[in-house]
């Protein structure tokens, strides 16, 4: 992690608390939509247990939970866990009005310290979170342990394209669009200043699936979207 951030990671959810009305509005607009496409990308992995349940860590405003569930007999319930109680509140919004309260709870907690048993969940998932969360170790060690035996995470993440030119491209739109355009919705510079520094840090790719199996995670691969733009990363428990 680079020592110039401008905001630490360990109250990066005060700054989603901060952005949180402005959230979902400026996703769709910083990925140009794709982001809906990405998180409904996620359904394909899902592993082909039926009556599953799901937990999907730093969920936010619950659109990757809300994805996961609507409409999908295969998942039985979905729990969602934030830091940032602000953008839980506009997700249980969400849920509310879809009439899905009763297949997703979402609840305040820390994805270093999970207040759930061993083995309890047929898939955990987590969308442009993992590096956010300032013990990167931790993390993985308790989305390994609340997974059950048969199990599988999600991770989709921001990654780098690995062409010289999109990644150049790509680079400037992180290092001067999305800052600038966080600010003008917003008025939160230092937040999507942030999260520009936090993708150019993150060890994508080769690096991550490497680190996935040394927590000890099976059959791990990386699925790039848009040239390397996002990655979505599969790994089993056995």
């Amino acid at each position: 992690m680079p020592e110039n951030l401008v905001i630490p990671k360990n109250e990066s959810w005060k700054m989603f608390d901060a952005i949180s009305a402005k959230y979902d509005f400026l996703n769709r607009v910083l990925s140009l939509g794709q982001d809906v496409r990405w998180r409904q990308l996620l359904k394909k992995y899902l592993p082909p247990a039926s009556e599953q349940m799901l937990l999907d860590i730093a969920t936010g405003t619950a659109d990757v939970a809300i994805t996961l569930t609507e409409h999908n007999p295969q998942v039985k319930m979905t729990f969602g866990v934030d830091m940032a109680r602000e953008m839980l509140k506009i997700g249980q919004g969400k849920i509310d009005r879809k009439k899905l309260t009763g297949k997703i709870i979402l609840q305040h907690g820390d994805a270093q310290a999970l207040s759930f048993m061993d083995d309890t969940f047929d898939c955990v998932t987590i969308a442009f979170g993992i590096r956010n969360i300032p013990d990167l170790r931790l993390a993985l060690l308790e989305m390994y342990r609340v997974t059950k035996k048969g199990g599988r995470v999600l991770i989709l993440e921001f990654s780098l394209p690995a062409n010289p030119v999109l990644r150049w491209g790509h680079w400037m739109y992180l290092q001067w669009v999305v800052p600038a355009v966080g600010f003008l919705f917003s008025g939160n510079w230092k937040a999507y200043k942030y999260l520009n520094q936090t993708i150019e840090s993150f060890p994508y790719g080769d690096r991550f699936c490497k680190i996935l199996i040394q927590f000890g995670f099976t059959n791990v691969t990386a699925y790039p979207l848009m040239g390397g733009v996002a990655t979505i990363y599969a790994g089993d428990k056995i």
